[in-house]
């Protein structure tokens, strides 16, 4: 019996030394702890993890939004990334300020947002006694689009007259045009591109000057073509029109005619090989001034040139006493008068002015072929050009137009603009006028004043039907005809892809109409009723250009 207690008693101490069941209990106990310090150290970390990818998230949005933004200093995307980095935050619950993010412009177009923020553990806090910090980076390369900018401004009289409390028009233009071209040139001096922006200008009123340097040049001609598009000459035969001035001692001030239909609404090329195609100096003849001359309209009787303007007489230059002829037309378009052996009769105003003679209307400041801006040299340039524009003569919208054109166009005369439909580049008109289009009438048998059309006589004008207009023709159809040649040029170039920005100053309904149908978009139409609006006008127009060299 001693044995079997013996053997049971070993039984029973074995079977206590195989029970583990208390033991798990006290290690659980022992390992709850540590056990539970991991489980909340990996929601840390999976906390962290989450927020640092909605971090990384916002910042990428807020620096794309900055890269998307008009600011072109450190200043200004700094302001555009930190608010955009603001609402992306706030909509998951977390708050930054401005001090935890940075956002500035790196090399090669490039937009860089830095960002940092402190999150606090839940767990892993109760020993490492600090916060942790979560930083990150963000890089956007800006798709940046050079820019190619006509200026197309009003130069015609009535723009030397007050409107509103903003003073003459002329002065409130050109001090806001100043201030668009050093908008333009601050975003080019920051940017990487060497040519981001050119501008060009080009002053308008009955014509445009393209500069006297231009005589010689391969698109010009002095002699009217022959065709039936440029309708007769003023001449009673073909005459080249600088020998003239050099017989007549008169110097051409750089004006330059319309070519006829359809190139004045087109930026095609001139060519030798088609003569309607080609670019003629301004040239406004002699006008018959002696007393024998039959005057069909009245029995008025008219001095010689000494007096210049007398009725209906507007640009009297020379004593063209050559011909035995009463005929108005004989006597203004003999060509004898303007032989050398005259020269003694020519009045020194046509020589010394652009008041009477050949460049009589010719007054205008002469255009600005396209300009780097990226230097203050040439922001200055630009800036110097606006400051030589004076008002004088009458509105013709349509020239102005087509010559703005020819500034940003691929084609000569100047072929100074890139091809059409290269890679981040962006044609931009602005055009500015006060006014309707005007061919002036007069009581006289040329039924006109010359201008960049000629006379109303030779047909060049053409209106919507594209039918010639000619003597007799109401002051309404005249501008009518005008209009339509503004509106397929506008319309021309719109398709050719040049963005327009149009404003109209103090103009009558019938003009705002047409100017709004010349803008790309409603939005880039502007309407002026004070020249102290002028300033804000320009300043949204530069921004609005800055904001086509970032591609979205």
């Amino acid at each position: 019996m001693f044995q079997f207690r013996k053997r049971a008693s070993a039984g029973f101490f074995e079977h206590l030394r195989r029970d583990q069941r208390g033991a798990v209990a006290v290690q659980f106990a022992f390992l709850i702890l540590p056990i539970s310090i991991l489980a909340f150290g990996l929601l840390d970390m999976n906390r962290i993890s989450v927020q640092r990818r909605q971090f990384q998230d916002a910042l990428d949005a807020a620096t794309l939004m900055a890269a998307r933004s008009t600011a072109t200093t450190d200043a200004a995307l700094d302001t555009a990334g930190d608010a955009a980095f603001a609402a992306e935050m706030t909509g998951l619950g977390l708050t930054v300020t401005a001090a935890n993010t940075t956002f500035a412009a790196g090399t090669g177009n490039k937009v860089i947002g830095t960002a940092s923020i402190t999150v606090t553990p839940i767990i892993s806090n109760l020993w490492t006694r600090g916060n942790t910090t979560v930083t990150a980076t963000s890089e956007v390369l800006r798709s940046v689009n050079k820019l190619e900018v006509a200026l197309v401004l009003d130069n015609t009289g009535s723009m030397d007259s007050d409107l509103g409390s903003g003073g003459k028009k002329i002065d409130a233009l050109i001090d806001a045009s100043k201030d668009l071209v050093d908008t333009l040139y601050a975003a080019a001096a920051r940017a990487s591109e060497t040519d981001a922006v050119k501008i060009a200008v080009t002053p308008f009123s009955m014509t445009v000057n393209v500069g006297s340097a231009y005589s010689s040049a391969s698109w010009i001609t002095g002699t009217m073509p022959a065709s039936a598009f440029y309708g007769p000459d003023i001449f009673e035969t073909s005459q080249n029109r600088f020998t003239l001035h050099t017989q007549t001692g008169t110097s051409w001030a750089g004006c330059i005619e319309s070519r006829p239909h359809p190139y004045d609404t087109n930026d095609d090329r001139p060519q030798a090989s088609v003569p309607a195609s080609m670019f003629i100096p301004y040239f406004a003849p002699d006008e018959p001034d002696d007393n024998t001359v039959n005057y069909p309209y009245s029995s008025s009787r008219y001095r010689d040139a000494r007096t210049r303007r007398n009725g209906e007489i507007y640009n009297n230059w020379i004593t063209d006493d050559k011909s035995s002829s009463s005929d108005w037309f004989t006597r203004q378009g003999e060509v004898d008068k303007y032989a050398s052996s005259n020269k003694s009769k020519v009045i020194s105003e046509a020589r010394d002015t652009t008041s009477y003679g050949p460049n009589d209307g010719c007054g205008i400041a002469s255009v600005l072929r396209m300009t780097n801006v990226r230097t203050s040299a040439g922001a200055t340039t630009v800036k110097n050009k606006l400051d030589e524009m004076v008002a004088t003569g009458n509105t013709n919208v349509a020239m102005g137009m087509v010559w703005g054109w020819h500034m940003i166009s691929p084609n000569a005369p100047f072929a100074d603009g890139v091809p059409y439909g290269t890679r981040n580049v962006s044609k931009v008109i602005v055009l500015l006028t006060d006014g309707d289009n005007v061919m002036g009438e007069t009581g006289n048998p040329n039924d006109s004043t010359y201008s960049g059309y000629g006379y109303i006589w030779q047909g060049r004008l053409r209106d919507a039907s594209n039918v010639s207009l000619s003597t007799g023709a109401s002051g309404t159809d005249r501008r009518d005809a005008m209009d339509s040649r503004q509106k397929k040029t506008c319309a021309n170039a719109k398709a050719k892809g040049v963005i327009i920005y149009s404003i109209g100053v103090g103009v009558s309904d019938r003009s705002k109409v047409i100017l709004q149908d010349c803008a790309s978009t409603s939005d880039k139409y502007y309407d002026v009723t004070d020249a102290a609006q002028l300033s804000a006008v320009f300043d949204s127009i530069a921004g609005s250009i800055q904001n086509l060299r970032i591609s979205k």
